[in-house]
């Protein structure tokens, strides 16, 4: 289907955009930028290729995926010098990908006729994979790691997707729920919306005589 085929080139794009913003933020080389953009853009779905049974992950037997983190990061290099606040636009890029994996590895799942547990379960990890290696490879502690509401988006959009399928125009389900999960990502980062962070309390470390 066109429509799932261009969201997919699309999540694909944001997501190595967002892994070569991390490289160049942390000063790596033109081949480093380029692995961590590799990395941000395939580890999700090679991960659930795997976990699915895949024979070859999309991302070794279609080209289609390589050049187009090929493209992005050649064009965010390129296009670098116009742009600010790179924390911002990593972050916007990530949100997207993450919308777009979720919704997307959640259908997958759902055509391998797996249960809800662990289409939720392998959509978000879809979502949320490339990101984390990215961030443990810069050493950096990955969002989701953090009190920041990341994971939860993809639970909700795929949790919405299974629910909704059938029941409205895939298209438009696709569309809705990736919106849903972007959407949620965004106002969180704008409000500051954060999930509990469990603080112990404050020991004593004086030493007593």
């Amino acid at each position: 289907m066109l429509v799932i085929d261009v969201l997919d080139l699309a999540g694909t794009a944001a997501f190595a955009i967002s892994g070569a913003l991390v490289g160049i933020k942390n000063r790596l080389d033109l081949f480093g930028i380029f692995v961590l953009a590799v990395v941000t853009a395939s580890g999700g779905g090679l991960m659930r290729d795997v976990i699915i049974g895949d024979y070859w992950p999309a991302f070794f037997s279609q080209p289609k995926y390589l050049i187009s983190i090929i493209i992005s990061t050649a064009a965010i290099c390129v296009c670098l010098k116009y742009m600010g606040k790179m924390a911002t636009l990593i972050r916007v890029f990530d949100a997207i990908g993450l919308g777009v994996f979720t919704v997307l590895s959640a259908y997958k799942c759902m055509k391998f006729d797996m249960p809800l547990i662990g289409i939720i379960f392998t959509a978000m990890l879809t979502g949320i994979g490339g990101g984390v290696l990215r961030d443990v490879m810069v050493r950096s502690v990955p969002l989701v790691f953090r009190s920041e509401i990341y994971a939860l988006a993809s639970i909700i959009g795929a949790l919405m997707f299974y629910f909704l399928y059938g029941l409205i125009n895939l298209q438009v389900n696709i569309y809705l729920c990736v919106f849903v999960t972007f959407a949620i990502r965004m106002v969180s980062m704008y409000y500051n919306l954060n999930l509990p962070v469990i603080k112990p309390k404050s020991e004593d470390t004086g030493v007593q005589n």
